[in-house]
């Protein structure tokens, strides 16, 4: 059968007839294979297209990948180190943790490059914080070794500090095993106090010094806190090491003496006895006792009753306390004839016989709060001991001119009474002095004072009295 059509005519309309052609149904099929062939390209070239769109978007969204942009700042950052260009290469790593706060590549890196342009302080503040964010046992190893070496660094320098221990410390409380900060903490004892031994002043009491007691006693309870919680012989030993300064001599506030008092106490409570600490514990315990003595009589002073030093010298209280040092009774005070008394501060002393103290005298704190001075001098009056005292009141407005001194005496001697009738008896004695800037002195006696028979001579009477 003889299958055949004629080809449509699709130029009708064009003005112009194309002639007559036959096919045979091999050539429909052969035109059906190649209308086959040609859709099949067109597959072929959607679907090329399709892959190369899927392929670029693909690499678009992997590039904004959060760990590949991690890497990539991360990379940068590094070839910005390695051209020196470490400005660049902060900002880099910076980029990178902003992205990523627990990428410890770039911590280490950031680090790294803050080190290169000798910014320590940044350094370890980049690598405290990677750990806190990640945990990393090697940025918290880091952070360590950049404190330790900052500490190396001032000991060299001999410019290590009481901050420099803190900073030593600051590596046991989280590593308290930690070898190197041990030996360095051992090793930072001497050295860390040197530089306050040129003054006694400087450790404790000097202006630029002021906030040094509050980190001494911290290094302290921190390390203390450190050995309770991980027991070991070296930590323990660095315990009572620092429990007392490396000085011969240094001064202390009187208020900081008290808490020094309590911080040993609490140190001999948990390593046991140690010398050094017992003796300054001794000193300081001292001072309470003695100032407790005072403190009635401070008060009145302060508000101008000096004539309350008459009832106070006959006190059993000073009178037990100044027959303590009359009879060379043991104490850890120092000069126990005329002693200053202070409510400002003391001076520790370290000597081949063990530690010993003394309060600040007027001389050696000119700006204080008043000085008293006990008197423990043999003077005896027809074998009566007298009972003497002085009080220096505190300078105004920081003035030590003229600078006023109370002196007062319990003694007995012979009064004058009624028709110049001398009569022997126990009496007062008030001796005031007033010292100029221009080392004239004033000086007025009065004799019986408080007393029916009071009397009073001036500096030229004393004077003529003398030579005559």
């Amino acid at each position: 059968m003889d299958y055949s059509i004629r080809e449509k005519d699709f130029s009708a309309n064009r003005g112009y007839r194309k002639k007559d052609k036959t096919y045979t149904v091999a050539d429909l099929n052969s035109a059906k294979r190649r209308r086959r062939s040609r859709i099949d390209y067109r597959k072929v070239v959607a679907i090329t297209l399709g892959t190369v769109v899927i392929i670029v978007a693909g690499f678009s969204v992997y590039n904004h990948l959060p760990f590949v942009k991690v890497n990539k700042a991360i990379a940068a950052g590094n070839k910005y180190s390695a051209n020196e260009d470490y400005e660049s290469a902060i900002n880099s790593y910076s980029e990178a943790i902003e992205i990523d706060s627990g990428s410890v590549a770039a911590y280490s890196n950031m680090a790294g490059a803050y080190l290169s342009i000798d910014d320590s302080e940044s350094a370890k503040k980049v690598l405290y914080d990677g750990w806190q964010n990640t945990e990393s046992e090697a940025l918290l190893d880091n952070y360590h070794t950049v404190i330790l070496n900052d500490v190396v660094n001032t000991i060299n320098r001999q410019e290590a500090t009481i901050d420099s221990v803190l900073d030593i410390v600051s590596v046991l409380e989280t590593d308290s095993t930690n070898k190197d900060a041990i030996e360095l903490l051992d090793a930072a004892h001497t050295r860390c106090f040197a530089v306050y031994g040129s003054d006694v002043n400087s450790l404790f009491r000097s202006s630029d010094s002021s906030e040094n007691y509050r980190k001494y006693e911290e290094i302290v309870t921190r390390l203390l806190t450190v050995y309770q919680d991980s027991p070991s012989d070296e930590l323990k030993n660095l315990v009572v090491k620092y429990a007392v300064p490396s000085l011969d001599s240094f001064t202390m506030n009187y208020d900081d003496a008290v808490s020094y008092a309590t911080l040993l106490s609490k140190v001999d409570s948990v390593t046991g006895f140690d010398k050094d600490s017992s003796e300054v514990s001794a000193c300081l315990n001292d001072t309470q006792s003695v100032l407790s003595v005072f403190t009635g009589i401070f008060e009145q002073l302060d508000i101008g009753n000096v004539d309350e030093l008459r009832d106070f010298i006959v006190t059993d209280e000073y009178v037990t306390l100044r027959n303590k040092y009359l009879n060379q009774e043991n104490t850890p005070l120092e000069n126990t004839t005329y002693i200053p008394i202070s409510r400002d501060g003391i001076v520790l002393n370290r000597s081949e016989e063990g530690w010993s103290y003394r309060f600040l005298s007027f001389e050696e704190n000119p700006d204080n709060t008043g000085v008293i001075t006990l008197w423990a001098n043999y003077f005896e009056d027809n074998g009566v001991q007298r009972n003497s005292i002085s009080y220096e009141p505190a300078s105004i407005d920081g003035n030590l001119y003229p600078h006023t001194k109370y002196s007062v005496t319990y003694l007995n001697s012979y009064i004058t009474s009624g028709k110049s009738t001398k009569v022997e008896k126990m009496n007062y004695r008030l001796d005031t002095t007033i010292t100029y800037e221009d080392g004239t002195v004033d000086e007025t006696i009065v004799g019986d004072w408080g007393g029916a028979n009071e009397w009073i001579m001036d500096i030229d009477t004393i004077e003529s009295r003398i030579r005559a």
